[in-house]
């Protein structure tokens, strides 16, 4: 049995070439490679077949798949349809720290029943021409109220495929319908079999901030992303699958939960959400998932003070938390 797959989904983008770069370096490896390819480009598809006939020279264990559909048809799909010990799915323009994954190919002997890693932001490839090495490292349980935010970070997720296939045989037709399958997953393998470890250990160059969204103009924005979509999805994709798997959690634990969402996720994608389409447009897009877990008091009354706060100084207080949290997490 393969230790582990590595399964990528790739569309339009043609930066899988460097991943597979990266990827070539774990040859020595017991890893298979699987790529869903889901491009409806022919130009931009006949330029990644050549690459892909490049990669099959070099990669011994490298499967292509050709699948069209949304996200969550083809993950669910493709996440229970092989038989590795555990399964990690990366984006195809992310990128492998080789270093520190060499060292997290060796925690996967031990049977924990998943293992989250963590990344490093980078913005253009040469910036990762030499890996970033983390010398010391610590292994810890994942803990619900602290770690929930970590798992919306798809290619930082190591997972046992076994308890995937648990999973699905109970839980089948709500994750085909589920918008946020892996979270669910995750949470639902959390809940039923405990021994989800959490590591500090940076195995993935996460591509980001190669554009900065607020000095985008309004259409080619709305072009890169769905904002109405992406803010709904901070709040569903992480309080709907917690509300199921865990629905005995008490208002106190909610609570504490809620604010480490609300102010590492969501208000920064409202604050986006404002800009582009305006309070009212971005309040009534929120109304209904604001009700998924009881929002606390107060931060109703953040929300209360947003919406009547001009967006002058909204602006300000953006650019103030930006800069705040650069400082104090400069990764």
């Amino acid at each position: 049995m393969k230790i582990l797959t590595i399964l990528i989904f790739s569309g339009d983008r043609s930066s899988i070439k460097h991943l597979l770069d990266d990827i070539v370096k774990l040859k020595e490896f017991n890893i298979d490679i699987k790529i869903v390819e889901w491009t409806e480009d022919k130009k931009n598809l006949k330029k990644k077949e050549k690459i892909y006939a490049i990669y099959k020279k070099k990669i011994s264990q490298l499967k292509i798949f050709y699948n069209l559909g949304n996200w969550e048809y083809k993950y669910t799909k493709y996440i229970n349809k092989f038989k590795s010990k555990y399964i990690l799915v990366i984006g195809d323009d992310d990128r492998i720290n080789i270093y520190n994954f060499k060292k997290i190919y060796k925690l996967l002997k031990h049977n924990y029943s998943g293992l989250t890693i963590s990344y490093k932001n980078f913005q253009q490839d040469h910036q990762i021409s030499k890996y970033y090495k983390d010398k010391k490292y610590s292994i810890r349980e994942f803990d619900l109220k602290n770690d929930l935010k970590r798992i919306g970070f798809t290619s930082c997720q190591i997972i046992r495929t076994d308890l995937i296939a648990e999973v699905f045989k109970k839980e089948k037709k709500y994750l085909i319908s589920s918008k946020f399958p892996q979270n669910f997953i995750i949470l639902s393998i959390i809940n039923n079999f405990n021994n989800w470890k959490v590591s500090n250990l940076k195995g993935i160059y996460n591509r980001a901030g190669s554009l900065n969204i607020f000095n985008l103009k309004e259409k080619k924005l709305k072009h890169y992303l769905n904002i109405k979509k992406r803010l709904k999805s901070e709040y569903s994709g992480y309080f709907s699958p917690l509300k199921k798997n865990f629905p005995k959690l008490n208002n106190y634990q909610l609570k504490e939960i809620y604010e480490d969402i609300f102010f590492n996720n969501i208000l920064s994608w409202l604050f986006v959400s404002i800009k582009f389409i305006g309070k009212k447009k971005t309040f009534d897009n929120i109304k209904q998932v604001r009700k998924i877990i009881k929002e606390p008091l107060y931060i109703k009354f953040i929300l209360k003070f947003i919406y009547l706060c001009p967006i002058i100084l909204l602006d300000l207080i953006r650019v103030i938390r930006k800069f705040s949290k650069q400082l104090l997490n400069p990764t």
